[in-house]
């Protein structure tokens, strides 16, 4: 697997990974309305196509400690062991954990421990935790996770400024870079309205580059991803390779990103928000 793409599971987000031939990594992420059962029944669907599934565990989504069990039973059970976990996008949790930090010690404890835990990164800062907040989230996970994938990128800069500052203070975790895909304005606009609560919208208006992504000319995208590609598998910098934001445009985005003759080898994968 080389790639990860992300996508939201619902609309066409089946028939696009369906149609896709090669292999690929596809996260299945989980928001508060569908919730965190309906991104595992998404995932075992998605490995039946034969690409492998990386499911995003919201800590808000689990209503306690039955239901991880019952979660981390049901990925081992259809050969899902990479789970990606945050703190989740609802306003009231649906049992006993807040954050992922509550969460990940019972992942890393448990019997069927996935083979792989991901967390997240924010390199342009987080609008709800200040940045010492973060740092401090970041450090305490950081021991008990196997990679981290940052939010939506869009100044190279500022990502090589914080990445050279967390190897500094330690962190070696390999990196994703998250990108947008082949996104348009109106496709987000379109899945905002099928979330009903404005998640996909409320997801970007987190990344400060919001405007860029929104009404950014085609060649912006290109620029992005020519100026990120070649920081892959540089050993210093640590980063493992490209993590894009696909918004169900999971075939586009493979296309597009094919046209742009990326240089050198890269390790990439997917996600699918649920």
């Amino acid at each position: 697997m080389a790639n990860r793409y992300e996508i939201l599971p619902f609309g066409t987000a089946e028939a696009e990974v369906a149609a896709v031939s090669r292999p690929l990594a596809i996260t299945v992420t989980c928001s508060p309305r569908h919730g965190i059962d309906h991104s595992v029944d998404v995932a075992e669907r998605i490995t039946a196509h034969g690409h492998e599934a990386i499911v995003h565990l919201a800590a808000r989504t689990v209503r306690g400690a039955g239901h991880l069990d019952e979660l981390i039973e049901r990925l081992a059970a259809i050969g899902v062991d990479d789970v990606f976990v945050v703190g989740g996008d609802g306003s009231e949790a649906a049992g006993p954990y807040g954050s992922a930090l509550e969460l990940i010690p019972l992942i890393v404890a448990h019997r069927r421990r996935p083979r792989s835990i991901g967390i997240g990164a924010y390199p342009e800062g987080h609008p709800l935790i200040d940045a010492a907040g973060l740092g401090e989230a970041l450090a305490i996970k950081a021991p008990m996770a196997d990679y981290m994938v940052s939010q939506l990128c869009f100044d190279p800069g500022a990502l090589v400024t914080w990445v050279r500052r967390v190897r500094r203070e330690g962190i070696e975790l390999p990196l994703f870079v998250g990108l947008p895909g082949a996104v348009d304005r109106r496709r987000l606009l379109e899945v905002s309205m099928k979330v009903g609560v404005g998640t996909s919208i409320a997801f970007l208006r987190k990344q400060r580059g919001i405007r860029h992504l929104l009404g950014r000319p085609e060649d912006a995208a290109d620029r992005l991803l020519r100026d990120l590609s070649p920081l892959v598998g540089d050993s210093e910098l640590g980063i493992a390779g490209l993590h894009f934001y696909t918004f169900n445009r999971l075939r586009d985005t493979l296309e597009w990103e094919s046209r742009q003759a990326t240089a050198g080898p890269s390790r990439r994968r997917v996600a699918l928000r649920g």
